[in-house]
């Protein structure tokens, strides 16, 4: 209904427009007032339009005799608005000279009346359309759409209204009228939204009622036997009388507010000072100017079609603030609009000052003040936005700059996840040496009798060694040096190589360098701490003395696999508890969402779409709960819980999986605790596999034999060297094998690896049938 709604109305709007774009296009703007003598003849009273007399040639006082050939009480502008508009000719007769034929094809379209009409028109539709796209879900924010509409309206109908054009007029009369009332419907709405301020309301129903009593009775502008000039001056003085007292009424009530609640809520009364303040400088020019002068005098000093711009103000400003969401930032955006409006001065007065001194003979005051104003205006807005601009225009004035700036963000972002060698190298080191476009770089820990190295790219080791030998590394030819932290244990240093470009790192990029490293420090203790830790543990736990005191060692390891399984449950109940909860509550929410609504059908596909992304989530959130939790293993057994999880890996795995389990039903009478470490073990084959293996075959037995039970493990991958699983590379924590070991051994079980580079793996494990250690 809101989208038909919205469509009637824009095709109704682009319907009238070009209704009035003939309008001005056909007609010229005469800007002719008549009066009506008392010898019923029709005189030129005032021109309006300053390029009329002069190539027209007509003046004030002149008689109208006809207008395209027939009398002037015939003319229907003439008749209903005393005016003289879509005219092709005029005749006139001037003292005692003859008739005077005036074409009127000679005048050109008026910028003030035609073109500045539409430029506005256009600010209010733009402005009106952000607000209803942008932020539809504000009640308020719909309703200061409203208000732009109306006052687009208004500067729609101004070119066809001024020619005298019906529609033009009745859109002029009844766009006017509700500004006010929807004015303050907005301020009613805004407040209750964002001040939780409720005020009374009730009134505006008959406010409503009143404008569209007078939109109806302005219709008999349309009876042309019943109009007649003094109705139709009555309309327009009732106009201007209804949007004066509305705009009154609504700057009454905001100051009623502000004195009322100036002492409770310093936001709300900084929102109101500001309301009040931009309301006046919105409204004041066209009261005062324009409106009043007119009800008292009948003439006003200014025309409304110039003073009508500051309405404006208003809502231009509220929708910047809303659309931006500054709108309790509105301090901060009024200081730096007036240190922008004092920065502007200077210059805008020395060029009205070089404007007057060299153009001297063509400036009046009244186009000195516009030139100045204009200046200032155009100055001040520029000068405000050129943060903005800079900030969009940024990749563009400044490509390196900007490159450095994201890489920062990203870099910083990837550092708070960072606890090992491998991301320092995946995830840090290899952005570093991208953005920078060099040959390579390292980071190297230096300890007093050994080195670590992290490289990435083209970078020598045995220059690194060479380079950080010492305790103050010397400057080198090729690479730069950066010390990162200094501690007892050990130095490190992030090392560049040249460019690609065999050129050494700029200014820029250096300073660039250092702020990264102020941020790499910190990171790189915590890794360092976490990896050395690990090792320690994992060294102990996986070392068992052939002593029989070995056994004294064996209750730290429990105590490390039963902290890790307790973790792993906490972790899977909060899952569970919470963000499963979560996304159940939403899928509901959103299903009802979809049934109770009359929705479009793009709509509900869109919903359907949300609630099966929401499922997949939760799909794969119950799939990380059971790998962390995995409570099949008490109600279905060892066997058929691997089943299980071979058969979901199988859909993902980029390899086959075969797993047979043959006389090995009696390991289902062994302890809730082993079973959960034989399923660890095969999860840590399994994911060593995808991870490591690129194998395209994987295959895990489990026998009984021989007093034993056996775990075989097979894949035809890549492979690895044995050797180097007892001191790991840098980058790699080796903390998956540590913990198979470690169980492995726990068990009082024994671990055969027959591997090697390019022929797979081939693992054997087995463990004792009777009932070992238990937890």
């Amino acid at each position: 209904m809101r989208k038909k709604l919205t469509f009637f109305i824009i095709l109704l709007l682009i319907s009238i427009q070009i209704w009035f774009f003939y309008s001005i296009y056909r007609y010229p703007y005469l800007g002719i007032n008549l009066s009506l003598s008392s010898n019923e003849q029709w005189v030129i009273q005032s021109i309006d339009r300053k390029e009329t007399p002069i190539l027209l040639d007509v003046r004030i006082g002149d008689v109208i005799s006809s207008v395209d050939g027939r009398p002037p009480d015939e003319h229907i502008t003439v008749r209903k608005w005393r005016a003289l508009e879509q005219a092709d000719s005029i005749q006139v007769t001037r003292g005692n000279e003859e008739n005077i034929l005036v074409e009127t094809s000679v005048l050109q379209s008026s910028f003030s009346y035609d073109i500045l009409p539409i430029v506005a028109e256009f600010i209010c539709f733009l402005a009106s359309f952000l607000l209803y796209t942008k932020v539809g879900g504000s009640k308020s924010a719909i309703f200061l759409a409203a208000v732009f509409l109306n006052i687009g309206i208004t500067f729609m109908g101004l070119g066809a209204s001024v020619r005298g054009d019906n529609i033009g007029k009745l859109l002029i009369v009844n766009s006017m009228t509700p500004i006010p009332i929807v004015f303050l419907h907005f301020i009613i709405v805004f407040f209750k939204e964002k001040g939780s301020l409720v005020l009374r309301s009730n009134y505006l129903k008959y406010l409503y009622i009143l404008a569209a009593c007078k939109a109806i009775f302005s219709f008999i502008i349309f009876l042309p036997e019943y109009v007649n000039y003094s109705i139709y001056r009555l309309t327009s003085l009732l106009t201007m009388f209804m949007f004066l007292i509305g705009v009154l009424w609504v700057i009454g009530i905001l100051i009623y507010i502000f004195i009322r609640y100036k002492k409770t809520q310093s936001y709300l009364t900084t929102i109101i000072r500001f309301v009040i303040f931009s309301l006046i400088l919105s409204f004041c020019p066209i009261i005062f100017l324009s409106f009043i002068p007119s009800l008292i005098y009948g003439a006003a000093p200014v025309s409304s079609h110039y003073s009508s711009w500051f309405v404006l103000i208003f809502p231009l400003a509220f929708a910047y603030l809303i659309i931006t969401k500054q709108l309790y930032d509105i301090d901060v955006v009024l200081r730096r609009i007036l240190f922008t409006v004092i920065m502007a001065l200077a210059p805008t007065l020395l060029v009205t000052l070089l404007d007057i001194i060299f153009f001297y003979n063509d400036y009046s005051f009244k186009k000195i003040l516009m030139l100045f104003f204009t200046i200032l205006i155009a100055l001040t807005f520029f000068l405000y936005s050129i943060e903005h601009m800079y900030t969009r225009l940024e990749r563009f004035m400044f490509p390196r700059k900007h490159v450095l700036q994201a890489a920062l963000k990203r870099i910083s972002k990837d550092l708070t996840s960072t606890s090992s060698f491998r991301d320092l190298k995946d995830l840090i080191l290899l952005d570093i040496v991208n953005t920078l476009q060099v040959y390579g770089g390292a980071i190297v820990f230096k300890y007093r009798d050994s080195m670590e190295t992290i490289r990435e790219g083209e970078i020598d080791q045995a220059a690194i060694e060479q380079l950080v030998s010492n305790d103050t590394p010397e400057e080198h030819p090729e690479l730069m040096c950066f010390e990162i932290n200094r501690h007892e244990e050990y130095t490190s240093y992030l090392i560049m190589t040249r460019k690609k470009s065999n050129t050494r790192l700029g200014l820029e990029e250096v300073q660039w360098l250092n702020l990264i490293i102020s941020y790499l420090a910190v990171s790189l203790e915590n890794v360092y701490l976490i990896r050395k830790l690990t090792d320690k543990l994992n060294r102990l736990a996986s070392q068992l003395p052939d002593e029989q005191e070995a056994q004294d060692f064996n209750w730290f390891r429990k105590l490390t696999f039963e902290l890790q399984e307790r973790e792993r449950v906490r972790i899977a109940t909060d899952l569970h508890d919470t963000t499963m909860q979560d996304l159940f509550f939403l899928k509901r929410k959103l299903a009802a969402i979809g049934e109770k609504y009359p929705l479009p059908a793009d709509a509900k596909e869109s919903i359907g779409s949300l609630i099966e992304y929401v499922e997949i989530i939760n799909v794969n959130l119950r799939q990380s709960c059971f790998d962390l939790h995995p409570y099949l293993l008490q109600e279905i057994g060892l066997v058929r819980t691997i089943e299980k999880i071979i058969e979901r890996e199988s859909y993902s795995c980029p390899f086959q999986i075969r797993f047979d389990a043959v006389g090995a039903n009696a390991i289902e009478r062994k302890d809730l605790e082993t079973k959960r470490h034989l399923f660890r073990i095969v999860q840590e084959l399994l994911n060593n596999a995808k991870k490591h293996s690129e194998a395209t075959l994987v295959s895990i037995r489990l026998t009984s034999s021989n007093g034993k039970f056996w775990l075989h493990y097979r894949d035809d991958g890549v492979g690895f060297d044995p050797d180097r699983l007892t001191a790991p590379d840098v980058g790699t924590s080796g903390v998956g094998m540590e913990q198979l070991r470690s169980r492995i051994l726990h068990l009082q079980g024994h671990l055969e690896l027959d591997a090697g580079r390019g022929t797979g793996v081939d693992l054997r494990i087995s463990f004792p049938m009777k009932e070992g250690m238990t937890a």
